[in-house]
């Protein structure tokens, strides 16, 4: 994260007062101070003063509200001696800057830009496509269900109503998105948040798939678990959150999975909250993988026709892996999103 450097920020801060109450002091040693007009700086401690009362940590780290209510505390021990008009003008530009970086350090605040490897809104209504909001575009095909596994029972994604207006992709009987394979899809640390409304609840509901398992997917399993696999070098990671029916039938629930490769540790929430935190210790390891082959991401389903047809079992629609319900809000982020990030996140998006 990008707030390490607040106590710093912080310190920088406070020597500023400092300096500046002793620089203009020492001009006039022997004379009078001439004071200034103290009313715009008294309105901005106010205003300064209710934003310190209404951070908790659920909204920002800590390290954050403590840096930040020691700034005040440095402006209002120099506002109560005698100042003159430019020392108030130089602390109203402190206090200013210091109100800016606090808010710039709420969990709340994720510079898509530069964290968004891929997110749909999915609010076309219409067409056959889904087009990414994020910086690169990924586009997003509407793909019929596997013919010979469903015959003439398969379907094709349709568009309903979403989580919080707009809409949303409707998927079953193998009815997918196909998003063409860039790296992006496999960063070095990953979230994945994203909003289903399942229909039913079976082993292989699979949410999305970035070369099945030989890359990593996204399910529930049919006691309402959410469940990630990935593969890192030989080894298979197969982990969910250990909750069962943490996942309704027929209700927009929110799905958040985070991996971070430098601490391993692998974390779930549902709902904004934590609820399962896996370790290095219980068989996490670094991610990415090297795939063996590139494979289109998938949204609603375990693989390609062409994929399938090189698998040498017998493929049955219980087997093949694909989301029965609604789908919206898909997010790919290139960081492990921190708990507090989660929390708002689902917050913001709840209907």
């Amino acid at each position: 994260m990008k707030f390490k450097n607040l106590t710093k920020v912080h310190n920088m801060l406070f020597a500023l007062i400092v300096g500046s109450l002793l620089i203009f002091g020492s001009c006039k040693e022997d004379d009078e101070v001439v004071q200034g007009d103290k009313t715009e700086l008294n309105t901005l401690i106010v205003e300064a003063d209710a934003l310190a009362a209404s951070a908790t940590s659920a909204d920002y780290p800590q390290a954050a509200i403590d840096n930040y209510k020691a700034t005040i505390a440095s402006v209002k021990d120099a506002v109560a001696g005698a100042l003159t008009q430019a020392q108030i003008d130089n602390l109203v530009v402190q206090l200013t800057e210091a109100m800016d970086t606090f808010m710039a350090s709420a969990y709340g605040f994720i510079d898509e830009s530069l964290y968004l490897n891929a997110g749909w809104h999915f609010d076309e209504g219409t067409g056959t496509t889904a087009t990414a909001y994020s910086t690169v575009k990924h586009v997003g095909t509407f793909t019929e269900g596997n013919a010979g596994v469903f015959g003439a029972e398969a379907l094709s994604p349709t568009w309903v109503a979403g989580v919080k207006g707009g809409n949303a992709v409707y998927l079953d009987k193998g009815a997918n998105l196909q998003v063409p394979y860039t790296t992006a899809f496999i960063p070095v640390d990953i979230s994945i948040s994203v909003w289903i409304k399942p229909i039913e609840l079976y082993e292989n509901n699979y949410i999305l798939s970035q070369n099945y398992w030989e890359g990593y997917k996204l399910q529930t399993q049919g006691g309402g678990k959410p469940f990630f696999t990935y593969k890192s070098g030989d080894e298979y990671i197969n982990k969910d959150n250990e909750t069962d029916n943490s996942i309704k039938v027929n209700e927009w629930n929110h799905i958040v999975i985070t991996l971070n490769s430098t601490t391993k540790i692998m974390k779930f929430f549902v709902a904004g909250t934590l609820t399962k935190e896996w370790t290095s210790t219980e068989g996490i390891l670094a991610f990415p993988q090297t795939l063996p082959s590139v494979q289109p991401f998938i949204i609603g389903c375990v693989a390609t026709d062409a994929e399938l047809a090189t698998w040498t079992w017998t493929e049955t629609p219980t087997s093949l892996g694909y989301f029965k319900g609604a789908i919206d809000e898909l997010k790919i982020y290139n960081i492990a999103l921190a708990d507090g990030q989660v929390s708002k996140l689902y917050n913001d998006e709840k209907p």
